[in-house]
């Protein structure tokens, strides 16, 4: 039983961490904020589940691309990805 309740506490713990898929938190119609990991996309961005996310947020108002201008930390391991929509 109390192995049960471990392992239990461990994946409800785990759930805390986050989704493991990016979030948009934040879309002004030309910019958009992408949350994920802290860690800078490089210039191999566009083939990042972030950017994804990004570009199909960007498509909400007939833009057709995203285009990467840098992350802030947020802490935990999180990092907010910012995209200009063009």
């Amino acid at each position: 039983m109390k192995r049960k309740f471990g392992l239990l506490s461990l994946v409800a713990l785990a759930g805390c961490m986050g989704s493991g898929e990016p979030m948009v938190s934040d879309y002004n119609g030309r910019i958009v904020k992408v949350q994920f990991h802290d860690v800078a996309l490089g210039t191999n961005y566009k083939q990042s589940p972030i950017y994804a996310k990004a570009v199909e947020t960007c498509k909400l108002d007939g833009r057709s691309d995203a285009t990467y201008q840098g992350v802030k930390a947020l802490g935990n391991y999180q990092g907010e990805h910012v995209f200009l929509c063009v």
